[in-house]
């Protein structure tokens, strides 16, 4: 697996991380599911997965034999997919799908895939409360159901679901959830290995426009070191105006903070199970 080396300030991240409001920040053992970080109030609050949802498709697309490697099958780009980002207009394969985050390659994947399928794959996993309606009365079911929509998932549900991925638990072949973890995003943050996928969505106004300057972002993963894996989740919100996603300023603030810390340094919950308990105090040694 490749490891991207990150380019991570820390002092950036920081200020980044000053400005948001944290939601949730729950780290758990992968295996026993004990928790060993919790912070914010909200790690049992359902809210839309955005790009994170991207991880469960991956799933899906290696299951149900669209996905057939990490480079393959490599789509090109169309204009009639009319993507924002300069970026994202151009040939793209599993790979660079989740480490760009390219929003048409999950709609041809899922279109691929047929709605009743999709439909089956969500409802399977479990995941957050597998309503991929969509908008009311805007048929967008296969393409904005994961995007500020119907679906819906807490941090806490997407530990689970980190966790049952890594176990090759899901309702998939172990070959579609290995081939997933071998293609993540993959980070160093000082001594930790970390693997994950940022999420980012505009709050919308009364009116249902979007709201710049009301951003949500994730990161949801897993770290390692030493022999030891944590699954994690990492939500924020943020109320301010930027050029790039809150995802991607959750993604470092956390990268930050494991960058300190070293292993061991959770206050260690004995609780077992991957639920939500009492929240857990701040890594030891004012890290």
């Amino acid at each position: 697996m490749k490891v991207l080396i990150a380019a991570v300030l820390l002092s950036l991240a920081a200020v980044s991380a000053s400005r948001a409001e944290v939601v949730c920040t729950l780290i758990v053992d992968a295996t026993s599911g004990a928790v060993r970080l919790q912070e914010g109030g909200g790690c049992d609050t359902p809210t839309s997965p955005a790009s994170t949802f991207k991880v469960p498709l991956a799933v899906m697309g290696f299951d149900a034999g669209i996905l057939t490697g990490a480079d393959e099958p490599a789509w090109p780009y169309k204009t009639e997919y009319k993507a924002d980002r300069p970026d994202w207009r151009v040939t793209t394969t599993p790979t660079t799908w989740l480490r760009d985050s390219v929003l048409w390659y999950s709609r041809v994947l899922v279109a691929t895939m047929g709605a009743e399928r999709f439909g089956k794959y969500v409802a399977d996993f479990e995941y957050g409360n597998a309503d991929i309606s969509g908008d009311p009365g805007k048929d967008n079911s296969l393409t904005r159901s994961w995007i500020n929509s119907s679906l819906l998932i807490t941090p806490a549900e997407q530990v689970r679901f980190v966790q049952h991925m890594l176990a090759g638990e899901l309702p998939a072949s172990a070959a579609a959830q290995a081939a997933v973890v071998a293609i993540m995003p993959t980070f160093k943050a000082g001594k930790w290995t970390v693997s994950g996928k940022t999420g980012t969505y505009y709050e919308r106004n009364a009116d249902g426009t979007f709201n710049s300057r009301r951003q949500t972002g994730w990161f949801v993963g897993w770290a390692e070191r030493d022999g030891e894996r944590l699954a994690f989740a990492y939500l924020i919100r943020e109320n301010k105006k930027s050029s790039t996603g809150a995802g991607t300023r959750a993604r470092d603030a956390l990268l930050a903070r494991f960058a300190k810390w070293g292993k061991g340094e959770f206050a260690w919950a004995q609780q077992p199970g991957p639920g939500v308990v009492p929240v857990i105090g701040p890594p030891q040694n004012g890290r």
